[in-house]
């Protein structure tokens, strides 16, 4: 009888655990005010493909700056392939309040692994990075997650229409209608592809520009810049480019405010 009761108490002290952080995941007010700094990277996702290709190095699925500024990215399914879009758009002084509040009571502002189901081979994981004290904390979740934690973090990614196609938060949490994100400085990544992969049916065009070098990743502005997203963004990205005898796969990588350098992107 002992045993039974103690298992009805631990249930229900989880119930009025999980009761009280959805409680203070709608209403309370209790976190402290969220960084200024327009210059501070405040929150970050990024959802890392468990099977992806290692050199593509997409932009980050959500970018939230100390000013409200927020850049998100999306699929357009009106184009074949679909592409990404990368939106740039600003919240509410409320909405960056309560995102920001939410995100700590998620357990953000504390460095943590969130273990999943290990026969989910390629779930990838979502990698959260939250800037609470002064310095920021990654939480990694990995796929098959669960428990109430994860519930409040999937909670905060919906209400920022992480995944979404749409990809963009409420009207109402928004201070002004979003745009498409006009980068400053472009990254050009090169791969090679190796003369021994004669395999794929990729359509291959002539790289104009100057020669392409192997694992490189070079910084452009400018018309510079232009001129390669002309190039690059409109064809696949599995598409092959000829520079000298050698064959490439690019990807115009646009830096983001907190990007300073090569050296800044995700490896």
């Amino acid at each position: 009888m002992r045993t039974r009761r103690t298992v009805i108490a631990g249930a229900l002290a989880a119930f009025l655990a999980a009761g009280v952080l959805a409680l203070g995941h709608q209403r309370l007010w209790w976190a402290p005010d969220p960084p200024r700094d327009a210059g501070s990277l405040v929150l970050r996702v990024r959802f890392v493909g468990g099977m992806g290709p290692p050199g593509a190095r997409p932009v980050p699925d959500l970018s939230l700056y100390g000013d409200g500024r927020l850049i998100i990215t999306s699929l357009d399914l009106e184009r074949m392939p679909a592409r990404e879009l990368v939106k740039d758009m600003r919240l509410t002084d409320r909405a960056y309040r309560q995102i920001y509040r939410d995100a700590r009571l998620a357990g953000l502002a504390e460095s943590r692994t969130v273990e999943g189901n290990p026969h989910i081979l390629d779930g990838g994981l979502t990698e959260i990075t939250l800037l609470a004290d002064g310095k920021p904390h990654v939480t990694a979740v990995h796929a098959g997650a669960g428990g109430v934690r994860v519930w409040l973090i999937d909670q905060l990614l919906d209400r920022l229409a992480l995944g979404k196609t749409k990809g963009e938060p409420p009207r109402s949490d928004l201070a002004g209608p979003s745009r498409l994100y006009q980068p400053a400085r472009i990254a050009l990544l090169s791969r090679e592809i190796p003369k021994s992969d004669t395999s794929s049916n990729a359509q291959v065009r002539p790289w104009p520009l100057q020669p392409l070098v192997a694992s490189a990743c070079t910084l452009h502005a400018g018309s510079e810049a232009a001129s390669i997203s002309q190039l690059v963004e409109p064809v696949s990205p599995n598409t092959h480019w000829a520079s000298q005898g050698r064959r490439f796969v690019l990807t115009a990588r646009p830096l983001l405010p907190d990007e300073a350098d090569c050296a800044s992107l995700p490896r």
